[in-house]
């Protein structure tokens, strides 16, 4: 899947999370041997559809085995990053797949505090 795919499965199209304002020069590699040029391009580079809907995370993971990636110095989790992109709005609390895919990264097979609580999306 390519990133701009990547991007449109999580009703985002131009694939972007603004990184703060000292971000310096992307130095995380895409996965194609060339430096990420959006988050959407350093998430994809990391992931894998397979089959069921499932995002399968291939990149790096942190406390817990948590999926990270990183992007022009700044850090985030692939949970939040892909929850964003989906929802629309940013997660309330620690976001986690809500299927049985270990470490599942797709939008709509994550949940954060308001939506496992039945808050609505």
């Amino acid at each position: 899947m390519t990133a701009d795919e990547i991007a449109a499965a999580l009703d985002d199209a131009s694939g972007a999370v603004e990184p703060g304002p000292s971000a310096a020069r992307a130095r995380q590699p895409s996965g194609r041997g060339e430096p990420a040029t959006s988050w959407a391009d350093a998430f994809a580079a990391r992931t894998v559809a397979v089959e069921g809907g499932h995002l399968h995370w291939t990149g790096a993971t942190g406390h817990r085995g948590t999926p990270v990636v990183s992007f022009r110095g700044q850090v985030e989790t692939g949970y939040r990053l892909a929850f964003r992109w989906h929802h629309g709005r940013e997660p309330e609390g620690n976001v986690r797949p809500r299927c049985d895919y270990p470490g599942c990264v797709a939008g709509g097979h994550l949940a954060d505090r308001k939506l496992r609580e039945g808050g609505g999306s």
